[in-house]
């Protein structure tokens, strides 16, 4: 288990409920055909938090201590699906939306990717907490 290791997180999402079967069925015919990816792969549905915050429903991304390394095939094929997904969400008035977070090992290593219609549903929180 030698190597930089990362968490992954990213949704597929649309707030029109009347979308998920298209939704659906793109991200199943053209999300990367590689078992490990695909078992990071949930459906969710409704995952707003706010009771004020509109309803979304699509798909939960969650990869926790994983190489994420852009020389690697699967990595490379995750990110021609979401380029693709992006280009769609971004030309199509917004019925679709795309967000993405890593946070490497390196407290300064975070990286984050939204497509233009994005409702900021997926965010970094970095605190300290004691419990006693």
């Amino acid at each position: 288990m030698m190597g930089y290791r990362s968490v992954v997180e990213a949704v597929f999402y649309t707030r029109k409920e009347e979308e998920l079967p298209m939704l659906k069925l793109y991200v199943e015919s053209n999300f990367p055909n590689q078992d490990w990816l695909r078992e990071c792969l949930r459906p969710t549905l409704n995952v707003a938090k706010a009771p004020n915050r509109a309803g979304c429903w699509g798909y939960h991304f969650i990869c926790d201590n994983v190489k994420w390394y852009d020389s690697y095939d699967s990595v490379r094929e995750y990110a021609d699906f979401v380029s693709k997904f992006m280009e769609f969400a971004d030309s199509n008035e917004g019925v679709w939306a795309y967000e993405f977070v890593r946070l490497g090992e390196d407290a300064n290593d975070t990286e984050e990717e939204r497509s233009n219609n994005a409702d900021c549903i997926l965010s970094v929180s970095r605190e300290i907490q004691l419990d006693i």
